[in-house]
């Protein structure tokens, strides 16, 4: 979660040493020293200035400018701000206040009054060019002749709490990416969601505020300072400072709700799951917006020529391998600006103060590469065997089975063809009986086709003198639980419960089902009663192990679910520029994703065989 804080009245400043600055000013050459009077006095004198100061009156901003705290203020002229312009904004003000809104969030003081003020003071010379900070957080560039491209017209005037400019016409306001999302109508469904009070929060931090008078006994502020957090900055980057810069791929409300239609099925979670509609909705709408900002410090010019990293992706190697089990590159877009289903093409570009939003009325995020993800289920990782089997033994209940792991060294043939270069050998504890292990199938998605893999190891990839026995295939059968469901055995095209042979001596990809859907979710469920399984089980008879035929031992690599229509089996290594010069899996085995959204000769995944 990012939280930033945010000054919603006005920060205590220095008071002004006279002599000093009518030093500092005069040296400028563009004051006449020292005036007399505030900065509120000067604004209500010069008629030049009536329409800006009955905006100021009007909406209850002259206290602070007829006090003892130092401001700069850039104060547009009657000549193109017009009195109807003016008495507009007090009439949207005070509508504002009528409606409860909380001063921070009251447009015409953060858009218009304080776009025009800065806290401190702030002077230009000849060759200046600062960044000045306004009231609202906004940068504005202070030259010597104008800030942000509007003219000055008069400069440096010093008053006891600070410094007078007047300008040409008002300063524009331009809005954040945050602020965009919150005002144009045709992404209503977005901010709906980004803004939702689940998510976005305000707390108010009386330690960092600033105390003034006691008013019946409660503490009135002069600066009230609050935390602003929202959930959801954690995978979309802090998309409301202005110190940052993001692009931000955002659907129009008709892209919004095919998205809608087409991904809350994706989550339809079980009935007893705690918090199920508030899982259905946040997880459907998480799925749209991850993914779909980009930071500008790591997306240049140059490298969006390339790809597009999004905030959700993982930049090192490490931490993909860490997060999905392998070094995917999900939530990173190949040629975004140019491919045909570029991530960033066929979008309207709106600039903002800290970047710019892409109103997609085509969506081209591929769930591929974002959410629809590989499940890669690890023997090794103890949270991925749920139970295996058991037999009675002199009246007790003990495993039929024992796991084993085993390591492939880099100078063995397998190496770096086994999902992290180990697996898990599950031994027989008693010959006389088959055994079974049931592994978890956590954090699958609803109503999604996956193909289900069972990837199996030989025994020379951990012992290059593995015995003649010992590499002996074995024979298995599966079972697949939902929650809420019988048990399903998987069957042979005649109805029979089917018989897996694994090949010796080879890694084998067992298919198990393809095109599997699973009726409800269970992304983020921890409930382990509520996860679906795979039961594994070897199904070799008592003569095929006496004569050597099949084996009992399993050599048990990984589960794997993969969508289904993602990937493509190969014949042989194609001959590609941006195939890494070590190949990722061996001809025959390779695969690697494809479909409208790939951009294949860039794209390859990591599918060791």
């Amino acid at each position: 979660m990012y939280a930033g804080l945010v000054s919603c009245g006005i920060v205590v400043g220095l008071t002004a040493c006279s002599d000093t600055w009518d030093e500092h000013y005069e040296s400028l050459g563009d004051s006449s020293g020292m005036h007399d009077g505030t900065l509120w006095q000067a604004i209500k004198s010069n008629p030049e200035l009536s329409n800006f100061a009955s905006v100021i009156e009007g909406c209850d901003f002259a206290r602070y400018l007829d006090g003892s705290q130092v401001f700069t203020v850039f104060a547009p002229t009657n000549d193109q701000f017009s009195q109807s312009e003016a008495q507009a904004l007090i009439a949207d003000y005070q509508q504002q206040v009528a409606d409860k809104v909380v001063e921070e969030d009251n447009t015409v003081l953060k858009e218009f009054i304080q776009n025009h003020v800065a806290l401190y003071n702030y002077s230009v010379s000849s060759a200046s060019e600062d960044s000045v900070t306004l009231m609202n957080g906004k940068y504005a560039v202070l030259k010597s002749t104008d800030i942000d491209g509007v003219k000055l017209l008069t400069k440096n005037q010093l008053y006891g709490n600070g410094v007078l400019y007047t300008l040409e016409k008002p300063v524009s306001y331009l809005s954040n990416v945050f602020e965009y999302i919150r005002k144009d109508a045709d992404l209503d469904s977005l901010r709906s969601f980004l803004y939702d009070s689940k998510f976005y929060k305000r707390e108010f931090m009386p330690e960092l505020s600033v105390p003034g008078s006691i008013v019946d006994g409660k503490t009135q502020y002069l600066d009230s300072v609050f935390k602003q957090s929202n959930e959801l900055f954690s995978i979309i980057g802090r998309i409301s400072t202005e110190d940052s810069s993001y692009i931000m791929v955002a659907p129009t409300n008709a892209v919004w709700k095919q998205l809608i239609e087409e991904y809350e099925p994706y989550f339809n979670y079980p009935e007893n799951v705690n918090r199920r509609d508030s899982l259905v909705y946040t997880n459907s709408r998480r799925a749209i917006v991850e993914g779909t900002t980009f930071s500008r410090t790591f997306n240049t010019d140059e490298s969006l020529k390339d790809s597009a990293m999004s905030e959700s992706s993982m930049k090192a190697y490490s931490y993909r391998k860490q997060m999905w089990g392998a070094p995917f590159e999900y939530y990173q877009y190949r040629k975004p600006l140019t491919a045909p289903y570029g991530a960033l093409a066929h979008n309207d570009k709106v600039t903002c103060s800290n970047g710019e939003v892409y109103k997609a009325s085509q969506w081209n995020i591929d769930k591929l590469m974002s959410f629809n993800r590989y499940i890669i289920v690890e023997a090794e990782n103890r949270n991925s065997i749920k139970e295996v089997s058991k037999v009675l033994d002199h009246g007790d209940s003990v495993n039929s089975v024992s796991a084993v792991s085993r390591y492939v060294t880099n100078d063995n043939r397998f190496y770096d063809h086994v999902w992290s270069n180990s697996y898990v050998e599950f031994q027989p504890n008693y010959a006389t009986v088959n055994h079974s292990v049931t592994f978890n199938l956590k954090d699958v998605l609803s109503n999604v086709g996956y193909d289900i893999y069972l990837v199996t190891a030989p025994a020379l990839a951990s012992d290059s003198n593995a015995t003649d026995a010992q590499r002996l295939p074995t024979v298995v059968r599966f079972t697949i639980h939902q929650p809420g469901k019988a048990d399903e055995k998987i069957n042979g095209e005649n109805g029979k419960v089917k018989d897996f042979v694994t090949t010796a001596d080879s890694i084998d990809y067992l298919l198990v089902a393809e095109d599997y859907k699973f009726d409800v979710c269970t992304y983020g469920v921890d409930d382990e009663d509520m996860q679906a399984t795979l039961k594994v089980e070897t199904h070799v008879g008592s003569s095929q192990l006496r004569n050597n035929v099949y084996t009992r031992s399993m050599r048990i690599d990984c589960v794997l679910l993969v969508p289904h229509g993602s990937l493509e089996l190969v014949d042989a290594l194609p001959s590609d520029d941006n195939i890494p010069s070590k190949a990722w899996g061996t001809p025959g085995l390779l695969m690697y994703p494809h479909g409208k959204y790939t951009d294949r000769p860039y794209k390859w995944w990591y599918m060791q065989r």
